[in-house]
């Protein structure tokens, strides 16, 4: 689906919609791990919101 995000970042990707809908919202770690949540029709409009703003995905920095 994806890769680790490149420099060493934490990212967040929002991916759809899907064909039923649904879009997923993946948060990776710059060390790989990966969590990803299914966001389904009826409860997306706030996910079609930010996707339009940042179609790219997020970048975060680490700040620890």
């Amino acid at each position: 689906m994806s890769v680790a995000p490149p420099g060493g970042q934490n990212r967040i990707m929002i991916y759809g919609p899907k064909d039923d809908g649904t879009y997923i919202v993946e948060f990776r770690t710059a060390a790989g791990e990966a969590l990803a949540i299914s966001i389904p029709r009826s409860e997306a409009s706030v996910v079609r919101y930010f996707q339009e703003r940042m179609p790219y995905g997020l970048f975060v920095p680490d700040i620890s």
